[in-house]
């Protein structure tokens, strides 16, 4: 099978070689140099670790039986985590929780080590630490140098810029800015320095000043912890860890692996302890809420009991039997059934009253907690605390110009209508209920009515105790359960694992990388140079440019040729690659001609210089080789051509023939290569177009066509003057000969497109000059090596 090659393809490729194997020593100090910048690269950029965490968001294991404990939590719907995973990471990813690690790990200040130009920012490493006043203003982003001296003593220097600097006050938040100030002062270690702009104390760590060189410079910085914080959300990498998995990785990659560490666990603390503190916040209210519904029960109870105990004390009735006894029971459990319809209308009504005065409705009371299992209404204000919080939290992102805030809004809208709705229709049934037990109470009371006054009496003071006990003793179980759940309290997420480095090696730079990127770029250099000086070059530089400006057929190339020798190429070196380059052009002439005699070939170029007679000689030694009666004919008369491989005379030529000052005989040379005969330019005339286009010019080729079997004729450049096209009607073949690194492309564009626009059949263009090296002959000889 046989493997089509690109010839395109196959041309860069060889040319890409050429240059390689020419300018190696080029490529050698490209590749050098980039190398080079690696290496500094690689040893003066910090490095960077990528450090990282997995959290659940969900401990529960499908398949797995329920803790009981777990499910006595979640009785209270205060208690059951909303495990949107997305929402959760959105969560950890807020600028309030952010600025919480950076608090919780110091890192109101950054610390520097300075080695010659190479700068190091270090952690827990640094032999100093600063002690600072969090309620006093400190300077954000002023450099402070620390010189270490003697005698437990150091020396503080801080330069003054032109810009203004921020005072921060890191306990109110606050910021201020001030002109830069210059400092320069010596001080113990512990000392207190303090200022208007600042106050803080350097405490050192003998311990760890052996691990830095002598030279090593020492500086801090003052961070505004805001500005921190929204870097940190901006690099940090939250991400579901697999899908239908529930767990989050946490990704950062820092310049102090261990500072990385410490922030994603401080990020992870302070998330579970924001989980813990919402619970903990809720559980509160509604023990405060059980507190104040206590207090009034507590006072009403103790009234009754005084009451009942006077009562007794008065009349001496100890007990009640028979029919009163069982009258009041029935009193007692309708009342136990209204106070806790009016228990449950109290709460609707809180509900209400919190919606109608736009309460913060994320802390308010569920209905679990007050004993009110309706898992509509608690599903339609847990919907309501989730989209809030969801929203919330794109506020503290600062997200709220998302369509998905916009969203969030008309869905919070929704469904605090529904909820509204919903409480309206509770508090209407609870009321038709209310109604219905007032009603039944009203005839067990006439049936109490009946007995006895004492009796009477005795059973509502009795009843009225009970109802205040049962409920007094509902609150206080219901308060129990609040508080242990709140003692109980722990996150449903957890940590899988502790915040470790992800790789053993940095991740910034890639030394590997690096150098394999400075390799290519050795490489690709001197080619972007090369292609560059190509670029501003506004000549032919290969074949493949020719062929994108014509579609006229291609004849041959010539390849370049070293010195000037006096004779023809292919008479002085007859066995070169420039002599072979002449055959085949002559073979694919006589193709092109279908082996006919009796032609005339014409040749032209863009310019002078271009190698058109050069071309024209050897053309024709070639063709006279073969035993071919051939005619060289110079038209160039306003310039003649010089040919002194031929050692002639040419003292009449063309021009004497086209003035009929002489005939072809007495014009005709000949020359010493067998069958080659030769007719010059003549003298130089004053009007040289209008010889050629006179009608001296047909018979004249006329003439020479019944004699020889070839005529060659060496026309004038095409881009100069119009002789050529005078004499195109009379040649059979016509051959544009382009020189590469030589030929204008502007100019063979506008001929190309001239000859394509007059319809000129039976042109080709031929290439000189052509490097071996760009060919199939491996070996180079005087002819044909490059200048």
């Amino acid at each position: 099978m046989q493997i089509e090659q690109n010839p395109e393809s196959y041309y860069y490729a060889k040319s890409a070689f050429r240059i390689i194997k020419q300018y190696w020593y080029l490529f050698i100090i490209s590749i050098v140099f980039f190398l080079s910048i690696a290496q500094f690269l690689n040893w003066y950029i910090q490095p960077v670790y990528e450090v990282g965490s997995i959290i659940l968001i969900d401990e529960e294991v499908a398949g797995n039986k329920p803790d009981p404990t777990h499910e006595f939590m979640k009785s209270f719907s205060i208690f059951s985590a909303a495990n949107d995973i997305q929402l959760e990471i959105l969560k950890m990813k807020s600028l309030d929780l952010i600025y919480k690690a950076l608090e919780n790990i110091h890192s109101e200040i950054t610390y520097y080590a300075v080695n010659g130009i190479k700068t190091k920012e270090i952690h827990t490493e640094s032999p100093f630490q600063v002690d600072f006043l969090r309620n006093h203003v400190q300077p954000v982003g002023t450099k402070f140098r620390i010189i270490p001296g003697t005698n437990g003593r150091f020396r503080l220097l801080a330069d003054k810029n032109d810009e203004y600097i921020h005072l921060c006050n890191y306990e109110k938040h606050t910021l201020g800015s001030v002109s830069s100030f210059a400092f320069d002062k010596e001080y113990a270690y512990g000392e207190t320095i303090e200022s208007p702009f600042f106050s803080f104390r350097i405490l050192c760590d003998a311990q760890k000043m052996p691990y830095f060189s002598a030279d090593t410079k020492y500086f801090f910085t003052f961070n505004d912890l805001n500005l921190l914080a929204y870097t940190y959300q901006k690099s940090i990498n939250i991400d579901q860890l697999a899908k239908d998995v529930h767990a989050a990785s946490i990704k950062l990659k820092s310049k102090s692996a261990q500072k990385g560490i410490d922030f994603i666990n401080a990020l992870t603390a302070a998330y579970l302890q924001r989980i813990i503190d919402k619970k903990n916040y809720l559980a509160e209210n509604t023990i405060l809420y059980l507190d104040n519904q206590l207090r009034v029960i507590e006072d009403s109870l103790k009234l009754t009991e005084n009451t009942l105990q006077a009562f007794r004390s008065t009349n001496k009735v100890m007990e009640i039997a028979g029919k009163s006894d069982q009258e009041f029971k029935g009193a007692n459990e309708l009342e136990t059934q209204k106070e806790e319809l009016q228990a449950k209308t109290s709460y609707y009504h809180y509900v209400k009253k919190s919606l109608a005065d736009n309460n913060d409705l994320n802390t308010l009371l569920v209905p679990s907690s007050m004993g009110i299992n309706d898992n509509v209404l608690s599903g339609i204000i847990d919907e309501y605390i989730k989209l809030n919080n969801e929203r919330n939290n794109l506020i503290a992102n600062k997200q709220t110009r998302s369509p998905f805030y916009k969203t969030l809004t008309v869905k919070i809208k929704n469904q605090k209508k529904t909820l509204a709705e919903n409480i309206d229709n509770l508090i209407n049934s609870n009321n038709v209920m209310l109604g219905s037990l007032e009603g039944r109470l009203r005839k067990k009371d006439k049936q109490i009515v009946e007995l006895p006054s004492t009796q009477r009496e005795m059973v509502g003071i009795e009843r009225k105790y009970k109802l205040n006990d049962n409920i007094y003793n509902y609150m206080l179980q219901k308060k129990a359960e609040a508080e242990v759940a709140k003692a109980s309290n722990i996150p449903e997420n957890d940590i899988l694992e502790p915040a470790r480095m992800l790789q053993p090696k940095a991740v910034f730079p890639n030394k590997v990388m690096n150098f394999t990127i400075a390799l290519l770029l050795g490489l690709v250099f001197p080619f972007a140079g090369f292609g560059m000086k190509n670029f501003m070059n506004n000549t032919v530089n290969s074949e493949l440019e020719i062929q994108g400006m014509t579609q006229m057929p291609f004849l041959g190339r010539i390849y370049h040729r070293k010195g000037r020798k006096p004779l023809p190429i292919l008479i002085d070196a007859p066995k070169s690659a420039i002599s072979e380059s002449f055959r085949t052009v002559r073979t694919n002439l006589d193709h092109f001609l279908n082996g006919k005699n009796h032609q005339v070939v014409l040749l032209t170029s863009t310019l002078a210089g271009e190698g058109k007679s050069f071309i024209a000689l050897n053309l024709a030694t070639s063709i006279a080789l073969l035993g071919k009666k051939t005619v060289l004919v110079s038209f160039d008369i306003r310039k003649p051509g010089f040919y002194p491989a031929l050692k002639l005379e040419c003292q009449l030529g063309t021009s004497s023939i086209l003035s009929g000052r002489a005939n072809v005989s007495e014009a005709l040379e000949v020359t010493t290569i067998p069958n080659l005969d030769f007719i010059g330019a003549g003298p130089v005339l004053s009007n040289p177009s209008e010889l050629i286009g006179s009608v001296n010019t047909e018979p004249f080729l006329d003439e020479l066509r019944q004699k020889y079997d070839y005529v060659i004729i060496d026309t004038p450049p095409l881009g100069l003057v119009t002789d050529a096209f005078l004499l195109m009607k009379y040649a059979d073949l016509k051959i544009f000969i382009i020189r590469e690194k030589m030929t204008p492309k502007a100019q063979l564009t506008s001929l190309l497109q001239e000859i394509e626009h007059k319809k000129i059949e039976d042109f080709y263009w031929l290439v000189n000059d052509v490097d071996v090296s760009d060919t199939f002959y491996g070996k180079k000889n005087e002819y044909f090596s490059q200048d």
